[in-house]
């Protein structure tokens, strides 16, 4: 497992992204592998808005937010 945290922490290093930085679950065990994968294709140009949103734990439930 640590071993996949570190690479999600990689990947978050290399992303540039508002939405995924602020409802990103650093902290979260879940997911870990679906994780990685979407967090490698965001790396690789392609947005979070479009293929992840819900690996983004932190995200209201209610489809309210404000950044």
């Amino acid at each position: 497992m640590e071993d996949k945290k570190g690479e999600i922490i990689s990947l978050l290093m290399q992303i540039n992204d508002p939405v995924l930085l602020e409802f990103f679950d650093i902290d979260s065990n879940e997911m870990l592998d679906e994780k990685i994968a979407i967090l490698t294709r965001c790396a690789n140009g392609e947005n979070i808005m479009e293929i992840g949103l819900h690996i983004l734990e932190k995200m209201p439930k209610d489809g309210i937010w404000d950044m």
